[in-house]
Formats: C-alpha cells, structure tokens, sequence
C-alpha cells in the first residue's frame, strides 16, 4: 500500500473531534493526530474514538497558546502555567501509547530574542518527555531563530527531531528551504499548501490558510524531491483546514462541501501527494 496517510483533526470542521475519526477512516486515512488542552476536554474521548474506529494515534500537537511566555516571563509565573500544560501532553502521550508529541517552539509576530532562560525551559520540557520515553519535534511557525535556537542545543538529543510544515514554510518563513536547514532532525510532517504572506511587510496568521494540497502555490514535486534529500522515510502527515481566517477567502472553495466531502477531496489530493513522492524512491 506505501506509505501511510495520516490526517489531522480540527475543532474548525463543524464535526465534533470524536465523531471526525470514523469520517477520517472511512475516507482512506491509517493514522490520525489531535491536538491537545487539558484547560478544555480530556483527551480520553478522543484517543477512544480513534481506537474505536481503528485509526492509530500517530502523535498529539502539544498547546502553543503560550509558546512566547518560555521564553519572555522572567518571573517565571505564567511560564510555569504553560510548562505544566506541556507536561500534561507528555502525560497522555504516555497514558495512551502515542510516542511523539508536536510542539511550536514561540507563537505571536512580535518577539525577543531567543535567550538562555527559554532554552533551559525548553530543556526541562525535553528531559520530562525523555524520561517518559516521549520524543518531541518542533516545529517550523513563525521565528524560525527559536526553532533553529532549540535545535542547535537540544538537536542531537534522541527524544528531539523537527515537524517539516510545508504551508508554514510559504508564509511564515518566506519560502526559505526549511529541509535544508533542519531536515537532519526530521520525523515527522504536517503537509498543507497556501498563498504566501500577501502582504511580506506586514507578517500575519491570517495567511497561515492549511489549503488542501495543490490548492496553493506550493511546488510539491520539490517537496517531494526535499523530503528524499533529507532520508525522510515515513508517514505523510497532512494538516489542513476546511474554513477561512477572518477576513480571508483562500478557504471558501471549500465552504459548499459536506465533511464527508471535503475528506474524500483530502484524501485524493494526499494520495496524489504520496504518489508523487513514492515515485521519487530511489
């Protein structure tokens, strides 16, 4: 069959999480991924509805709500808060078996400078998840220094590796080769496609869209190609996303589609993805 698709829930497709999983199996995927927030739900429900429907849980997105705090709180307090939210992930990954945790490493456009205080919080987090048995890859958002700060010091740890974000990739980091620069590191993906920043002198969320693939201006052959350099050898992950941000229509192509619908067209556009990948094998 090739490799394995993966596919990730969202609390934006008007399905509640538990329900999506058996969508998400019927529309071709072997794997799925969610995210995690203790301040919200127990992810019990959720790890259930995927074992249920006989998806297996490929990693949780671990809460970025607060990335920023690690790294700017110097009291500490507000930190801490967050720092326990990520302990929490790291618990449930272990209590239902998931053995990778995706994590950003800062949110938000306007930042500091990557400092020692972050990197000894970052490394907390990392020798918690190793001592659970839990690896941790960071993911390419936007402050592409605070991913390349974290993996410079913790890279060669066996519990670290990267998250390749291919829609990340377009706006946040401005097209610049994310595989080249930390695809030594790679175990993981969140595949998804979208038109740049429109605006580069004005950097915003609002154009991170996660289009289905070939529905941007990303160039998948080159992904392809990309992934191959780096010995990437694993599941396709895809994280996508059904509606628009506010104030922005990339999304709407899909507005008229059922879940259902909008599943098959995902699925479709990562088998194609996969196709084009597998044909690249060397």
């Amino acid at each position: 069959m090739g490799h394995k698709l993966c596919f990730g829930t969202g609390v934006f497709y008007n399905v509640p999480v538990t329900e999506q999983m058996k969508y998400i199996k019927d529309a071709g995927f072997d794997m799925v991924f969610s995210d995690w927030d203790g301040r919200h739900f127990d992810f019990e429900p959720v790890a259930r509805a995927a074992a249920d429907a006989g998806l297996a849980l490929h990693s949780i997105h671990a809460p970025f709500y607060a990335c920023d705090d690690i790294w700017e709180d110097d009291e500490g307090n507000r930190a801490g808060v967050f720092m326990q939210a990520l302990r929490g992930c790291i618990d449930d990954c272990v209590r239902f078996g998931v053995g990778l945790m995706i994590s950003h490493v800062i949110i938000g456009m306007e930042r500091c400078t990557p400092n020692e205080l972050g990197l000894e919080r970052f490394g907390e987090i990392i020798d918690y998840a190793a001592d659970r048995g839990i690896t941790i890859a960071f993911e390419n958002t936007e402050g592409e220094e605070y991913l390349k700060a974290v993996l410079d010091r913790y890279g060669g740890r066996e519990n670290v590796g990267f998250c390749y974000d291919s829609g990340h990739e377009l706006c946040y980091n401005a097209g610049r080769d994310m595989l080249a620069n930390y695809g030594r590191y790679i175990l993981s993906t969140h595949l998804n496609d979208n038109l740049g920043m429109l605006d580069p002198a004005n950097k915003t969320y609002l154009d991170d869209s996660h289009l289905l693939p070939f529905d941007g201006i990303a160039d998948w052959e080159g992904i392809a190609a990309r992934l191959h350099g780096c010995g990437f050898d694993s599941t396709l992950t895809f994280e996508t996303c059904s509606s628009s941000k506010p104030g922005r229509t990339a999304n709407d192509r899909y507005a008229g589609l059922t879940f259902e619908e909008y599943l098959a067209a995902a699925y479709e556009r990562a088998a194609r993805f996969r196709d084009i990948f597998e044909k690249g094998e060397i």
